[in-house]
């Protein structure tokens, strides 16, 4: 049994599979600005209180998931299960100035690239990764992913570079399945000030090594 989330009214860019790939859709639902309490994992000190990245200079990543049900919301733990008929969206930020890059895994095998978000005619567009300092990143931006059936274990990768990832880490790059192309730095979005202020705790955290590159995955268990 494969995995798929299926696909409605936005498109999550190029599916990048050679054989069977896994479909993406998303459902349109309100999503309403709501204070969600989740548990922090791995945070290491000079956090601000209540804030899930450090202020030291180093370059960390944070992932949180949301569950949406029935006009609520709530935290989605890792390893948690989830149902057809779920929706949910992911949220991420980085301590610094960073390139972000998010790729979905099927249980096939197959890889769909969440983030950089793709271009003109649907290619992925790797210059559009490049995110602000503790900008929160939503993906998707405007609405929630649709879980439907067939079932399987979705596995999350999300990598956050101090350069592009194909001269920072080339190999990483290619395991991602990304075009890695050798891209001259690209410029640092402008980010509104009171969305930098916005504290949220993380289900996960990673922290770059001396490579400046920071990853960390969420594996995703859809049943019926």
């Amino acid at each position: 049994m494969t995995g798929r989330i299926s696909r409605r009214a936005w498109r999550l860019g190029r599916v990048l599979s050679a054989g069977a790939a896994l479909l993406f859709a998303l459902a349109l639902v309100g999503c309403h600005p709501r204070k969600i309490d989740m548990t922090a994992r791995g945070l290491g000190g000079g956090k601000d209180p209540g804030d899930d990245l450090p202020r030291d200079g180093s370059l960390s990543v944070s992932l949180r998931a949301v569950l949406e049900n029935g006009g609520s919301e709530r935290p989605l733990a890792e390893g948690e299960t989830l149902h057809s008929g779920d929706h949910l969206y992911f949220q991420l930020r980085t301590s610094q100035p960073a390139y972000l890059y998010v790729v979905l895994f099927g249980p096939d095998g197959s890889a769909s690239v969440l983030y950089p978000p793709p271009g003109p005619g649907g290619a992925i567009d790797e210059r559009r990764a490049r995110i602000a300092a503790r900008c929160p990143v939503r993906i998707p931006d405007k609405a929630s992913f649709f879980l439907q059936d067939p079932a399987g274990l979705q596995d999350l990768r999300v990598v956050a570079a101090l350069e592009p990832l194909a001269r920072s880490d080339r190999r990483l790059c290619e395991a991602l399945r990304l075009p890695c192309l050798l891209l001259d730095d690209q410029p640092v979005p402008p980010c509104p000030p009171e969305r930098t202020r916005a504290l949220f705790s993380a289900v996960k955290v990673a922290a770059a090594s001396l490579g400046g590159v920071a990853s960390l995955r969420l594996l995703l268990k859809q049943e019926k």
